[in-house]
């Protein structure tokens, strides 16, 4: 007999069922589907008569013949010759019954019997799951074909066949069960893509659609939260179907909510994002016309709204925004000379100091109008890693020093990268000072990992010995950065380049809620450290030279 691990990969019982599908005469399921709709198949994509077939063809599967015998018994007498595996799997197959399972975050339980039963989830929805059900060597309980997740009223017609001793479900409970299924769709078919009560973009296009407006807004608000990928499609595909169904005003509450997430993930993706982006919307929506789950005018509605998306840029030819390129100019030049020289973490800071005093000499010639013209900006910056590092707790600081946000993302690749987000220059000062303080951490490192602390400590514990002096570095220049900002903003207190900031504020939060990003505060990860390797990070953190050369590459 095969190890249980061997017997449990869903391909093989899927193949299997598959061979057990082709022992059913095909005109049986296609009679009881068509029984069940009280209708022949539509010419055309028909996913409600194809729902019903497929549960047609289940039921076939598991109803003797007239000599008692099932498809699966009769795939299980013809395995001769094959794998051991293949005879194994057949086996369970055929001695598989159907269950009507709860499932849950804690347990399973089988409501036929009432008691608590193994089950290998596997990823499994959680919910009251009917179907045929293997159970392996070791006890476990394994889908042996289409698992459905019951509501409450199939649930009932489940129950109701449920007979004293446990398992008395049969074909007759799975036909009423699946007829059920089927009507319910097929009566009243915008029941199935429409749930309202369990899902945000449903409940949200019930409440526009019932508005009898234009939603507002604050409304509008709602529906950039939820853009993403996943949710951009699923959009997409329900305003095809509300259309369908003659629904006109779900149909254009979805259209709006769309559109809406169509614009900000384009804006995210013009704002530095790579989490999500409009040709990820258009590969995932290729892929579901390929395997027929997705109309092939869904593509077209998605291209449209995508060739209207317009974003806003500042009016050019302005003193303003003439003095912007040059200080944007200027910090990136200034960026690429200390990337090329390298620094320390005393001329890192004395960098962003300069830099600060800049934009700050910058905004004392500017209007409150000549501020709302610019349109804010993000930028992407890279770390390489998979796992957060103590230079990570310097990262909401560093936006906060330049009046600007900061967010998290994880690429496919699952490294980590941050989002700056302000104002064009503001945005450029972070990106510099993130980039001085990531070579300050490289030569800081490597002058602690030269000196006494480091080569008294034991080999394997030196690994903890460098996370210690990085986390009391961050610890250092945060602190230091926030006292240059304390002393930056009480410089000119309701006045000079700092005038402005709240207006700043009120602009960055209004992109932000285009964005749909609701940003969540991080703290410090909290870390076991070496006292003395920390305490020697964090002093390194806290020294401040003003270096003039600094000043002179400005």
């Amino acid at each position: 007999m095969p190890e249980p691990a061997a017997l449990r990969p869903h391909a093989r019982f899927q193949a299997l069922h598959a061979e057990a599908s082709r022992l059913i005469p095909p005109d049986k399921p296609l009679q009881t589907a068509r029984d069940w709709m009280g209708r022949p198949r539509a010419v055309g994509p028909d996913p409600a008569w194809e729902h019903a077939r497929e549960l047609a063809t289940e039921l076939a599967l598991l109803t003797p013949s007239l000599l008692g015998a099932t498809a699966f018994d009769r795939l299980a007498r013809g395995m001769g010759g094959r794998s051991a595996e293949d005879r194994a799997a057949a086996d369970l197959l055929r001695h598989a019954s159907l269950r009507l399972l709860r499932l849950s975050a804690r347990h399973c339980e089988d409501l036929g019997t009432g008691a608590v039963v193994p089950f290998a989830r596997d990823g499994a929805a959680q919910g009251v799951l009917f179907g045929r059900f293997a159970e392996m060597p070791d006890g476990q309980l394994v889908p042996a074909g289409p698992i459905r997740v019951l509501d409450a009223e199939a649930t009932a017609i489940a129950q109701g066949f449920v007979r004293t001793g446990g398992r008395g479900l049969g074909p007759r409970c799975a036909e009423a069960v699946f007829r059920h299924l089927v009507q319910r769709t097929a009566l009243a078919p915008q029941r199935a893509p429409f749930d309202p009560h369990g899902n945000r973009i449903d409940h949200l296009a019930a409440r526009w659609a019932a508005l009898g407006r234009d939603p507002t807004e604050a409304e509008f608000a709602r529906a950039r939260v939820l853009a993403g990928v996943e949710t951009a499609v699923e959009t997409l595909i329900s305003v095809g179907i509300a259309e369908e169904h003659g629904l006109a005003p779900l149909a254009r509450a979805y259209r709006w909510i769309a559109a809406l997430m169509v614009e900000t993930i384009a804006l995210r993706g013009a704002n530095g994002s790579a989490r999500v982006n409009l040709d990820a919307v258009a590969t995932d929506l290729d892929a579901r016309i390929a395997a027929g789950t997705c109309r092939p005018g869904t593509r077209s509605l998605f291209d449209t709204l995508r060739a209207g998306v317009r974003r806003a840029k500042p009016a050019a030819g302005t003193t303003a925004s003439t003095d912007l390129d040059k200080l944007v100019q200027r910090i990136q030049a200034l960026r690429a000379k200390t990337v090329e020289q390298g620094c320390t973490e005393q001329e890192a800071l004395a960098a962003a100091e300069k830099v600060a005093e800049l934009l700050d000499r910058y905004g004392l010639s500017l209007s409150e109008l000549d501020l709302r013209q610019q349109a804010c900006e993000g930028i992407g910056v890279e770390t390489g890693r998979k796992r957060r590092g103590p230079i990570d707790d310097c990262m909401g600081t560093i936006a906060a020093f330049f009046d600007c946000r900061v967010w998290a993302e994880t690429n496919p690749d699952e490294t980590l990268r941050y989002v700056f987000f302000g104002m064009p220059a503001d945005v450029q000062a972070s990106v510099y000072l993130h980039d001085l303080i990531a070579m300050a951490f490289t030569s800081e490192t490597a002058t602690f990992q030269a000196g006494p602390i480091y080569r008294r400590t034991p080999s394997g514990a030196r690994r903890t010995a460098t996370t210690s002096f990085q986390a009391g570095l961050a610890q250092g220049i945060i602190h230091k950065l926030t006292a240059l900002q304390r002393d930056r903003d009480s410089a000119a207190p309701g006045g000079g380049g700092r005038a402005l900031v709240p207006v700043k504020e009120s602009i960055i939060d209004t992109e932000m809620e285009r964005l749909g990003l609701n940003l969540r505060r991080r703290g410090a990860t909290r870390r076991y450290v070496q006292r003395d390797a920390y305490g020697a990070g964090q002093e390194a953190g806290e020294r401040f030279e003003y270096r003039p050369g600094i000043e002179r590459g400005c």
